[in-house]
């Protein structure tokens, strides 16, 4: 099996700046650092989209507002069972959805939802004891992720293809090629 220059390259590439984000996260005392791959692995699946950087941005701060929003909402009691969850939910996701085709084109679903999703999550298993710096937090490992793991390991890439450049093919056949040419002059 032959594995491809660009395969190689991405995995280097991203395994290595996975490393030097784990070490800026360590180091500065973040700690959720599974909001920085949730982000990254986004963007990696929506195909790296560099022109749409600011729109998923955008989007990630819609999320933590959305996330602000249920969560106050889930502390009144009488929401917080389980039909009036379920249709407060619903009703959230409409709205995002409605407001992504109207009046915030700007806005990514997708993008909006995971952080809705993460931020949910987060704080369904963790004790929030100062929101404003959660909120800060979550944000900059969502933008970090992208930036760090994302852009560098893309940076990464195009830095090796331009110091080593591909070289080309050589000009004779394989001998596959030869086979094949000799196998059709036989018939």
């Amino acid at each position: 099996m032959k594995i491809s220059r660009k395969v190689w390259l991405d995995a280097i590439g991203v395994g290595f700046f996975t490393l030097v984000y784990s070490l800026i996260m360590s180091y500065g005392s973040l700690w959720m650092g599974a909001a920085a791959f949730v982000a990254v692995s986004y963007f990696f699946g929506a195909g790296f989209p560099k022109d749409k950087i600011w729109n998923i941005l955008a989007s990630f701060v819609c999320g933590i507002v959305w996330g602000l929003l249920a969560f106050g909402l889930l502390q009144i009691s009488w929401i917080s069972s389980i039909w009036p969850t379920a249709i407060m939910f619903g009703l959230l996701t409409f709205a995002v959805l409605f407001l992504q085709g109207t009046i915030m084109k700007f806005t990514m679903v997708p993008a909006w939802l995971i952080t809705w999703g993460t931020f949910m999550l987060i704080v369904s298993n963790v004790t929030i004891k100062n929101w404003p710096l959660f909120v800060v937090e979550l944000f900059a490992s969502m933008a970090l992720g992208i930036f760090v793991i994302g852009y560098a390991s893309d940076y990464f890439n195009q830095l090796m293809f331009r110091w080593f450049p591909e070289r080309k093919q050589d000009a004779r056949p394989s001998i596959e090629a030869d086979r094949l040419t000799k196998e059709k002059e036989v018939k």
